[in-house]
């Protein structure tokens, strides 16, 4: 039993892939609020691909009848040659029917099946791979899954840096890594210090606060407790803790964030907002 692989042509060949990538700026309005992203998306600009050859895969078994030498031939797949560039070579993705079935008709196991036919096979697949690496669309194409790694990469290091999403960087820089919205990768960055500021204040409250706490309690837990309220805060807080309140509001609306609840938050920052009296 042994596999027999046959070349022949075909009229037409699969569509390349493409030459460059473009980046185009997509908007949306939500509740009146204009949002801008630059995306990415192939050229329609694509590679030729001038090999039209394609491989007819069929197993033989010799077999001697009434004394005469006869053979069975099963027909198992035929696979195209861009097919293995883009698709795999697993010959179970290109069989109608299944792989199975056709070791049932040759009497043998999947495994068998798959050893007699890949002998044959992988020389033709391997040489296939190693011609479309010289090609000028192999490197391209290699080119352009760096760059969308590094992007992704990028957005990826943007968020954690700022403690947003990954579809802000978008906002601020195409794929190339070319800044196009500069004032609002400001407005990012203050936000991102206004944060920082609101969290070190916080920190410093609820340590005052716990110092105070415990300060104001005697070991068997009578005493009295003064307790912090808006009063203990100066003009110079107060004027400060505005703008936080300001700076989260905008960041916490509904309207900044379009199709994401943030009720919780901004039930917390009104309290907050209470609580320090501005």
């Amino acid at each position: 039993m042994f596999a027999v692989i046959q070349e022949v042509e075909t009229k037409k060949t699969s569509k390349g892939n493409a030459k460059s990538l473009e980046v185009y700026e997509r908007c949306l309005t939500v509740n009146g609020t204009e949002y801008c992203y630059y995306r990415y998306r192939k050229s329609d600009d694509c590679f030729e691909r001038p090999i039209r050859k394609a491989y007819r895969i069929s197993v033989r078994e010799s077999f001697r009848k009434d004394g005469k030498v006869r053979q069975k031939q099963v027909s198992i797949c035929t696979i195209g040659y861009y097919d293995v560039v883009d698709f795999g070579d697993w010959i179970g993705d290109y069989v109608r029917g299944n792989l199975k079935a056709k070791a049932d008709v040759l009497g043998i196991t999947e495994e068998e099946l798959t050893n007699i036919i890949y002998e044959k096979w992988q020389p033709v697949v391997d040489r296939i791979k190693a011609e479309y690496e010289q090609t000028e669309e192999s490197r391209v194409t290699k080119e352009h899954g760096r760059m969308i790694r590094e992007w992704t990469e990028k957005r990826e290091a943007f968020a954690n840096k700022y403690s947003v999403d990954q579809d802000e960087y978008s906002r601020c820089y195409d794929l190339f890594g070319t800044l196009r919205n500069p004032e609002y990768l400001e407005k990012i960055k203050s936000d991102h210090e206004a944060r920082k500021e609101y969290e070190k204040k916080s920190r410093e409250y609820r340590r005052s606060y716990q110092e105070h706490f415990h300060s104001n309690h005697n070991s068997d837990g009578s005493g009295s407790y003064a307790g912090i309220s808006s009063g203990n805060y100066t003009r110079e807080d107060k004027e400060m803790l505005k703008q936080f309140y300001r700076i989260l509001s905008k960041k916490f609306h509904p309207d900044a964030k379009p199709g994401t609840d943030t009720s919780k938050e901004m039930k917390l920052l009104n309290q907050l907002k209470n609580e320090w009296g501005v």
